[in-house]
C-alpha cells in the first residue's frame, strides 16, 4: 500500500487547538483591546514580513505563531503557577526536558534557547491551529484588515510597493490558487456558482485578494477568495463583506 506523502498532512494532536484559535480570533476581531501586544506582533520592522509575496508560512501562521508562545508561556514566572498547561504542551508534542527547566523562569528560558524542538512543537501547534482558522472567511478578512493597516502606515519595505504605496501586484502561484480553491469547494464565494466544470479552473482573475491591494491588502494566501469572472469585475478594487454561507457538508 502506497504511504502518504507527510508533507501533505498535518497531525491533529488535540492539544487545546480551539482555546488557541479563539483567542487568535478575539485579537484580529478586536485589536483594540490588544493594541500593545499587537503592536508587538506587527508593528516597525516586522511588517516587512506582511509584504513578502505569498510565502507558505502565511502571515496567519506567524500571527498564530506569536500568540501561541504568549499563551504557552504566561504561567511562566508567576508565584502560584503550576505550569500545567506548558507540561501538557510539551508532553504532547514529545518535547524532552528536565524537572530542571521547569523549576523557575531563568530556567525555563534557558530551556527554551537551547530546545529546537520547542520551537518546532509551536509551529506545529500554529500548522494546526492555522487549519481552522483558514477555513473561516469572515475572520480572515478582520486579519488581513487589521495587516492592511500595518503595511499603511509602515514606511519600509519599498520594494515591495508601488508609488501609491499600495504593494506591487504579482503571480498568483498555483499552490496557493490550488488552496483556495480546496477551500472555497470550487465555487464563487459571493454568488456560490459552481466553478468545478469550467475548462480552466485555475485563471488569476478569478482569484481575489479580500482587502484589495488598492486598500494595501497583501500578497498572502489568506487575502484570497475565488470569485467567477463576473463577481469578480463588480468588485473590482472595492472591499466587500465576504459571504457568510458556507457549504454544507450534510445537506437537510
Amino acid at each position: 500500500m502506497t504511504r502518504p506523502r507527510t508533507e501533505n498532512y498535518y497531525t491533529a494532536r488535540g492539544f487545546s487547538i480551539y482555546y488557541i484559535a479563539n483567542a487568535v480570533f478575539n485579537v484580529a476581531s478586536t485589536p483594540s483591546n490588544y493594541i500593545r501586544g499587537i503592536e508587538e506582533l506587527l508593528g516597525d520592522m516586522r511588517t516587512l514580513t506582511l509584504m513578502r509575496p505569498f510565502a507558505k508560512y502565511t502571515n496567519l501562521h506567524n500571527f498564530i505563531y506569536d500568540i501561541s508562545i504568549e499563551i504557552l508561556t504566561e504561567e511562566i514566572g508567576q508565584e502560584d503557577g503550576e505550569l500545567h498547561f506548558i507540561r501538557q504542551f510539551l508532553s504532547v508534542f514529545n518535547v524532552d526536558h528536565s524537572r530542571k527547566s521547569l523549576e523557575d523562569e531563568e530556567e525555563f528560558w534557558h530551556f527554551v534557547s537551547e530546545s529546537d524542538r520547542f520551537y518546532e512543537a509551536i509551529e506545529e501547534l500554529a500548522d494546526e491551529v492555522f487549519h481552522i482558522l483558514f477555513n473561516d472567511v469572515g475572520f480572515l478578512q478582520k486579519f488581513n484588515r487589521l495587516c492592511a493597516d500595518y503595511v499603511r502606515l509602515s514606511g519600509f519595505g519599498e520594494e515591495h510597493r508601488t508609488k501609491l504605496g499600495a504593494l506591487k501586484r504579482v503571480r498568483i502561484p498555483m499552490w496557493a490558487r490550488r488552496a483556495i480553491f480546496h477551500r472555497d469547494k470550487g465555487e464563487c464565494r459571493a454568488c456560490k456558482r459552481s466553478l468545478t466544470s469550467l475548462i480552466n479552473n485555475f485563471e488569476t482573475e478569478r482569484y481575489d485578494h479580500i482587502v484589495p491591494l488598492a486598500r494595501f491588502g497583501t500578497n498572502d494566501v489568506t487575502n484570497l477568495q475565488l470569485l467567477c469572472e463576473r463577481c469578480n469585475l463588480e468588485k473590482s478594487s472595492t472591499e466587500l463583506p465576504v459571504s457568510p454561507l458556507y457549504l454544507r457538508a450534510i445537506r437537510p
